[in-house]
């Protein structure tokens, strides 16, 4: 059995993955910024990040660093929290690439979160790895994010950069956003509802981070969404239909969510159809291609 070594583990898609190490009996290192982290089975060290401060005793004689520590971009987008959006990830990964050349025995691989928004809004075109980051504030992030966790690869370590789309889990992001609302017969549309959603299945995500963890794929960027993308009205139209709930609603216009949500209405209005062919020619194979199914067994 292996030793991770996970940033960010307490987030929806950490403890995925780490219920599933765990599952699968292999060593779990988390590092932490709080005090004491009670977690049955894992162990944890201390970090400082903004600090430059790390115990290098979780990063010695480890297997895998899977890193997703990062200020969520899922909160109103002022000029300070956008700083702290792009500095969260550079202090972060800084943060392990000067503590790894600083063990003798580090992991072979880093697997690192990045995210499609790195491709900016298209209503046509199929994004793939090879483009060009596009010119807005989520590609500039994710571009400097990517261009700072290449740098945890070295001769002896790979490092793949997992590029995510948008990650369906119970109780969290978007599902946790739209289920209260179709439950009370209030979800609808965002904009034109005609935008592209390149979506993932938590379970997927946390599988394809192992994945990228273990085996020897090259060392690059990889999206990770499922090979069948949604516009946000048929997300919406799903989401319903798996909870019994009619839509009612007209679209929410997009002048009314710039309103309420400022710059961040970016998200929900930005249209991604992404390709995945990349990763499912490295062998990963998806469960959850088909949404009415991934759906059923999240909101069972």
């Amino acid at each position: 059995m292996a030793i991770f070594t996970i940033t960010g583990a307490t987030g929806s898609v950490g403890r995925a993955i780490v219920k599933q190490l765990l599952d699968a009996g292999h060593q779990v290192r988390v590092l932490t910024t709080r005090d004491q982290l009670d977690w049955p089975g894992v162990t944890s060290y201390s970090w400082n990040p903004s600090k430059g401060e790390i115990d290098l005793a979780a990063l010695e004689g480890t297997d895998h660093l899977i890193h997703l520590a990062g200020a969520t971009v899922s909160k109103r987008w002022t000029a300070s929290y956008k700083q702290e959006i792009n500095d969260s990830r550079v202090y972060t990964t800084q943060t392990l690439i000067n503590a790894l050349g600083r063990i003798k025995n580090g992991p072979s691989s880093c697997v690192s979160a990045s995210a499609i928004g790195y491709y900016g809004s298209d209503a046509q075109r199929l994004m793939k790895e090879t483009d060009p980051a596009a010119d807005d504030f989520l590609a500039a992030v994710t571009s400097t994010w990517e261009h700072y966790t290449k740098k945890l690869g070295s001769q002896g370590c790979r490092s793949v950069q997992l590029r995510i789309g948008i990650v369906l889990d119970k109780g969290a992001g978007v599902l946790g956003q739209l289920v209260p609302l179709a439950k009370r017969f209030v979800a609808s549309p965002l904009g034109n509802g005609r935008q592209w959603t390149s979506w993932i299945h938590v379970e997927d995500l946390a599988r394809l981070f192992i994945y990228a963890a273990t085996q020897q794929i090259p060392s690059g960027p990889y999206n990770a969404v499922t090979s069948h993308p949604l516009t946000n009205k048929d997300l919406t139209k799903a989401i319903c239909r798996a909870l019994h709930r009619p839509m009612l609603l007209p679209p929410v216009p997009g002048f009314v969510l710039k309103l309420v949500l400022g710059e961040m209405a970016t998200l929900a209005l930005m249209s991604q159809k992404v390709s995945n062919q990349k990763v499912i020619a490295a062998g990963f194979q998806f469960k959850h291609q088909n949404i009415d199914e991934a759906l059923s067994d999240l909101l069972r």
